[in-house]
C-alpha cells in the first residue's frame, strides 16, 4: 500500500492547473510554464493572507528577542505581526521597516535586556500543517479559476467547496489550540493569583 502523504506545493499547483483544464506538470522551476508561474504566484499570496491572521501552527508566544550592540532589536524577515507580550507587554513597540519602533521613546535604537513578543510568522507551504495546506489550496484554485478563466464553476472547485475547507480548518485549528482560559488568558491569571493569595493570608 503507497504511503500518503500532505499535499506539497507542486501538488498544490497541479490541482489548481486541473482545475482550468490543464495537465500536471513534474517540476516548478521552469519559468516558460506561464501558467505555472501564475498558479505558484497566488497559491503564495493566499498563504500569506490565511497565514497572516496568526494560526497555532505559526505564532510564537513570549519568544525572547535580543537588541542588538545599537540597541535595535530587528523583527524576522518572514515576521507578519509583532507586539510585546507577558513581562514586556509594558513597553509599546511597532513594527517599522525591520526594526522594532519604541513608542514611548520615540526611538528604534533604545532597547536593552531581552524583549519578550508574540510573533506570527509566515511559513512556506511544505512546513504548513495539512488541514491549513488544504484551505489554501482550495481557496487559492477559486482565485485563480477566476482571475485568469472568468469562472468559478470549471472543473475545479465551487463556493461549496472552500467553505467546506473553512470549515474542516476552523475544526483542525480548534483542537490544536489546546486553549485552556486559566492558562492562556493573562487576565485570568491576574484574578487567580489574586485569589491565591488572599487565601494564603486568611
Amino acid at each position: 500500500m503507497a504511503l500518503v502523504t500532505p499535499t506539497s506545493e507542486l501538488e498544490a499547483v497541479n490541482i489548481m492547473l486541473s482545475s482550468i483544464g490543464e495537465a500536471p506538470v513534474s517540476t516548478l522551476n521552469d519559468p516558460t510554464l506561464v501558467d505555472v508561474v501564475l498558479a505558484q504566484s497566488i497559491l503564495s499570496e493566499t498563504s500569506v493572507d490565511v497565514q497572516s491572521s496568526g494560526l497555532h501552527c505559526n505564532t510564537e508566544i513570549n519568544y525572547p528577542l535580543e537588541p542588538n550592540v545599537n540597541g535595535e532589536v530587528l523583527v524576522p524577515a518572514n515576521c507578519a505581526r509583532i507586539d510585546t507580550s507577558e513581562r514586556s507587554s509594558h513597553i509599546d513597540v511597532v513594527q517599522r521597516g525591520t526594526k522594532l519602533y519604541d513608542r514611548e521613546k520615540r526611538s528604534n535604537s533604545s532597547f536593552s535586556g531581552t524583549l519578550y513578543v508574540e510573533m506570527v510568522l509566515l511559513l512556506a507551504f511544505e512546513d504548513l500543517p495539512q488541514h491549513v495546506k488544504r484551505y489554501v489550496t482550495v481557496k487559492a484554485t477559486r482565485r485563480f479559476q477566476g482571475r485568469f478563466m472568468g469562472s468559478e464553476t470549471l472543473a475545479g472547485f465551487t463556493q461549496a467547496d472552500e467553505q467546506e475547507a473553512l470549515l474542516m480548518f476552523e475544526r483542525a485549528e480548534a483542537h490544536t489550540e489546546d486553549n485552556n482560559i486559566l492558562k492562556d488568558s493573562y487576565d485570568t491569571l491576574k484574578v487567580v493569583a489574586r485569589g491565591s493569595h488572599r487565601r494564603s493570608i486568611r
